[in-house]
């Protein structure tokens, strides 16, 4: 069955596949059950209801967040805008060419990003690597051999992994993408302020979010579900339990020191700091130079993804809707401007 793309239909009924990236459970104003299913074709989303069904009633039936489904969708006019019903829905195991028809992807290839951030690994210490591979010498015991080695033997998940489960780069090989762009503003920030310790910078930005790989668990349609782990640590302590884990390992297999201790405490404080502030999620507030820059950072691309994101469906010179994440209140509405080329 060919699959039908939402910014393609009218009003009417529709049988298309489409990957389940939500579902939350609630009731109507008569108080009988229904669901809210979030859904992508890969290139939008939208919410559409089920009634008379509960969350339990899809998972009986193999619904569930991160699969593929097959739906018919029927289009109604409410008050001048498009309302959204499921009708019937399947869960559905597509043929490869179609599935990628509802994956949401990066610009670049994230296997491509994901080797591309090991090369600017290597290259952020000025030391001779071997740039045609991404391995590291078994004897270096570099913050760049750790940030190596930590990347590689997380390849595959770190390639597929969302950055986040909502708000920004939550998509497959968002993850990849998002420390991407980090690593190479770490580069030209370090061009300009001197005082940075480019290593410890590059190396901090490419971890900072590698928790994530125990915090979520992203499906092979790049939708992200918390763990349990996640639930009840975040991934900044996970990121940095992965860290000790390395260096545990590496001092256990030469029978004493490894990695320099405060290089890599250096390291971990960035990681426990680069959200911030508390409220925030941040363990702790940025004391070094390298952290502060990493939480701007961080800011930075989150918001920019924001921005990216929105000005596709808006048209030059009109604001959107309030935006939640740009300034965090949920409240803040966005300006595309007619005299720039944001495409």
């Amino acid at each position: 069955m060919a699959i039908i793309k939402f910014n393609t239909m009218d009003l009417g009924i529709y049988d298309t596949s489409v990957v389940i990236s939500a579902i939350t459970q609630t009731n109507t104003a008569n108080n009988k059950p229904m669901v809210k299913i979030t859904i992508s074709d890969g290139e939008d989303t939208i919410t559409a209801i089920q009634f008379d069904t509960t969350k339990a009633d899809l998972a009986y039936a193999g619904i569930e967040e991160g699969i593929t489904a097959l739906i018919r969708l029927e289009i109604t006019d409410y008050k001048g805008s498009k309302s959204y019903k499921i009708v019937n829905i399947n869960p559905v195991k597509l043929p490869e060419d179609e599935l990628k028809q509802l994956i949401k992807l990066p610009p670049e290839d994230p296997a491509k990003l994901t080797n591309d951030i090991i090369m600017l690994i290597k290259q952020s210490s000025d030391r001779a690597y071997d740039m045609n591979t991404i391995d590291v010498p078994d004897d270096d015991f570099s913050l760049t051999a750790l940030a190596v080695r930590i990347i590689k033997s997380n390849l595959a998940a770190f390639t597929k992994s969302s950055a986040a489960k909502a708000m920004h780069h939550n998509i497959y090989g968002g993850l990849a993408y998002h420390t991407y762009r980090m690593v190479r503003s770490a580069y030209k920030v370090c061009e300009i302020y001197t005082l940075l310790n480019r290593e410890l910078l590059v190396c901090g930005t490419a971890l900072h979010d590698i928790g994530k790989l125990i915090e979520m668990k992203t499906s092979d349609t790049g939708i992200a579900k918390y763990t349990d782990m996640g639930n009840l640590f975040g991934h900044p302590l996970l990121g940095i339990e992965m860290i000790d884990h390395e260096v545990w390992n590496k001092n256990q297999a030469i029978g004493g020191k490894s990695y320099n201790s405060e290089q890599v405490a250096m390291l971990k404080h960035m990681i426990a700091s680069h959200h911030g502030q508390p409220e925030w999620g941040a363990i702790r507030m940025p004391s070094t130079p390298e952290a502060m820059i990493l939480h701007e950072l961080d800011m930075i691309d989150s918001r920019m993804y924001m921005y990216e994101e929105n000005f596709k469906d808006m048209s030059s010179g009109s604001s959107s809707e309030p935006v939640f994440g740009i300034a965090g209140d949920g409240k803040t509405v966005i300006y595309k401007n007619s005299f720039s080329d944001y495409e």
